[in-house]
């Protein structure tokens, strides 16, 4: 993770965005690289860890959910 961000956001919002790149990329993986074999087991624990970072996140001040979204999509445009 950027140390940009973590001097921005609180470590729930920092675990949520990690893990959201952290998916996205075994998501490519699974899309673009057949060899790569995710067994059941693997697909359960990442979808747990997943909807745990999306929990956490959702207790997060409304406020600081929405700065973390503009803080985004701010970027993406910069990029």
């Amino acid at each position: 993770m950027s140390g940009h961000l973590a001097r921005r956001f609180s470590l729930e919002i920092r675990e949520f965005a990690d893990k959201f790149v952290d998916l996205q990329v075994k998501r490519n993986q699974a899309d673009y690289a057949p060899a790569n074999d995710f067994s059941k087991e693997t697909v359960t624990y990442e979808i747990e860890t997943a909807l745990g970072a999306i929990r956490r996140f959702q207790r997060i001040p409304l406020k600081d959910r929405r700065a973390f979204a503009v803080y985004v999509l701010l970027n993406l445009r910069g990029s």
